[in-house]
């Protein structure tokens, strides 16, 4: 086996592991899921008005589900797992929320028993807290980074010193350049080879601006423009729904691929790509936010706006309903300026999640709660 084909099959199923258990469902339960949504039972923060004083309830109740006392974020429905990513939304969550005492938790465990001696996060820890996998995945080391330099309570000033390490560590080590110089975030640092491994979920506009800010350093702003140009280019300037994956070739050509590791039969905008729909809608760049309007058409119809997986062009591949899909939805409805259709997806979102509850849906609500509402995580 590669150093390259451990470490996507490894962060594959951190992105998708809650799919696999949405597919083991049994019929009862996908009939709870889709009557939740139908009925929107659950409340989730507007995108409205002049901002919640606090953070959406969904946050609170992602930590006290999912955090375990000595701060390391699991995975009950699939083994009681942790993944890298798992550490970051619950690093950014707790820093939304202002709970200085998860995220100290938080971040203690994350250090502790993922850190590489490079300043990267390995992806994947049993329910031990053993390593699985120690390649680093870069959607988490961003938002790792971002976070640490976000949080303003005790003991920030370490903080800042930690998160700087990790940010300087992405740029060194998960960088790759593209067409003109480009700089091009990819996978990890397996992926920065060519063909280069690139997951369009990983580009967090509202983190890389955050990180530019927060640093000092351009670079990160270069990589946030970079994002944006390439996922125009990936998805015909939106005539086309975002892939989970992509890769760039030796000639500077990208181009949408199945998951590196095979696990997915043919191209797909699935639970990796419904995250680039959110964190483009919640960006402070109107290009961003254009392209997200441009993908609502595909995404309203109600069987497309809760499907599991659609084909790029839009047709359904497993209509299974998914949080994150909701979320996605609700995110491209927004940028649209389509606001009651964004408040009844959330609504519809938190209802799946309660109806099914998984680690990655909780994530999802949790964040696309705060991204797009008006509280601090999401605003300009």
């Amino acid at each position: 086996m590669s150093q390259e084909s451990g470490g996507t099959r490894g962060h594959r199923r951190g992105a998708c592991g809650a799919a696999a258990g949405i597919h083991r469902m049994k019929a009862g339960q996908l009939r709870a899921v889709t009557a939740g949504i139908a009925c929107a039972a659950a409340a989730v923060a507007g995108c409205g008005g002049s901002g919640p004083a606090k953070p959406p309830r969904s946050v609170s109740r992602f930590l006290a589900a999912y955090v375990r006392p000595d701060g390391r974020v699991v995975r009950p429905d699939q083994g009681g797992d942790t993944v890298s990513e798992g550490q970051a939304y619950g690093l950014v969550l707790a820093e939304a929320a202002g709970d200085d005492d998860a995220f100290r938790r938080i971040w203690s465990w994350t250090r502790d028993h993922l850190q590489l001696p490079d300043g990267l996060f390995a992806f994947h820890a049993n329910a031990a807290g053993g390593l699985i996998s120690r390649q680093p995945a870069s959607d988490a080391d961003v938002l790792i980074a971002w976070a640490l330099l976000r949080y303003g309570g005790p003991g920030a000033a370490a903080a800042h010193r930690a998160g700087r390490r990790v940010a300087d560590a992405v740029l060194t080590r998960e960088v790759t350049t593209g067409p003109g110089g480009m700089p091009i975030l990819t996978a990890g640092p397996w992926a920065t080879g060519r063909p280069a491994s690139l997951n369009p979920s990983y580009w967090s506009l509202t983190a890389l601006r955050g990180l530019a800010r927060l640093t000092g350093r351009a670079e990160w702003s270069r990589l946030a423009s970079g994002a944006l140009t390439m996922t125009r280019r990936l998805t015909r300037n939106g005539r086309l729904l975002p892939p989970d994956w992509a890769e760039l070739t030796a000639s500077g050509t990208m181009r949408p691929e199945p998951a590196p590791d095979g696990s997915q039969p043919q191209t797909q905008y699935g639970p990796d790509a419904q995250r680039t729909v959110a964190w483009f809608a919640a960006s402070c760049s109107s290009g961003a936010r254009a392209l997200a309007a441009r993908w609502w058409p595909m995404l309203r119809s109600p069987d497309r706006a809760r499907a599991l997986s659609l084909h790029p062009d839009g047709s359904v591949l497993n209509g299974t309903p998914a949080p994150l899909a909701l979320v996605a939805s609700a995110a491209a409805a927004r940028a649209a300026g389509d606001g009651r259709a964004a408040r009844q997806l959330l609504r519809g979102a938190a209802a799946a999640q309660h109806a099914h509850p998984t680690y990655y849906g909780g994530a999802w609500v949790a964040l696309g709660a705060i991204l797009l509402s008006t509280h601090r995580l999401g605003s300009c």
